[in-house]
């Protein structure tokens, strides 16, 4: 699919969600669908793709190892994302989904079914990535804020028997 091609495509799905979808100089269009959520669409010439990209959100430090185990699950074979990925976009500090479609044999009606599958997964792993979040945070004791204060079990046990 050649580039003009893609543009005219990207206008005509623009058209039919009341978005509107243009590629800049770099190949890059940001899209803010109707409930909130942010879209890139990202076209790579040098590899002849189109790369959907969302982000999911930050994980917080204390609970990166329980989400990115969890993450990386759902991305073993794509079985949970269906041919996306999630990934970790260091200078976000955040969780992202991506989806590379390869414009080579790339028809219309497979770009804009793209499209709609790839707003449909965001819309899916955006609440499922929250309440992954959100489960996490339960399990993780919260930290003492400062360690003069916190006596530990045997320390009170010593004051109890040895006043």
């Amino acid at each position: 699919m050649r580039t003009q091609e893609l543009e005219a495509t990207l206008k005509e799905i623009g058209a039919k969600n009341g978005l509107e979808i243009a590629l800049d100089e770099n190949g890059s269009c940001p899209l803010e669908l109707a409930d909130g959520r942010m879209l890139l669409l990202q076209e790579r010439a040098d590899l002849e793709e189109l790369d959907f990209v969302a982000t999911l959100g930050p994980v917080p430090e204390k609970v990166r190892a329980t989400v990115f185990t969890e993450l990386l699950a759902a991305n073993f074979y794509w079985k949970e994302t269906f041919g996306a990925t999630i990934s970790w976009n260091t200078a976000l500090e955040a969780a992202v989904l991506i989806y590379p479609l390869p414009l080579a044999n790339a028809t219309p009606e497979h770009v804009e079914t793209v499209f709609t599958r790839f707003v449909e997964l965001q819309a899916a792993w955006s609440g499922r990535f929250a309440g992954m979040v959100a489960a996490a945070q339960e399990f993780v004791p919260d930290e003492p804020d400062d360690e003069e204060d916190f006596v530990s079990d045997s320390e009170e046990n010593n004051m109890i028997f040895n006043p």
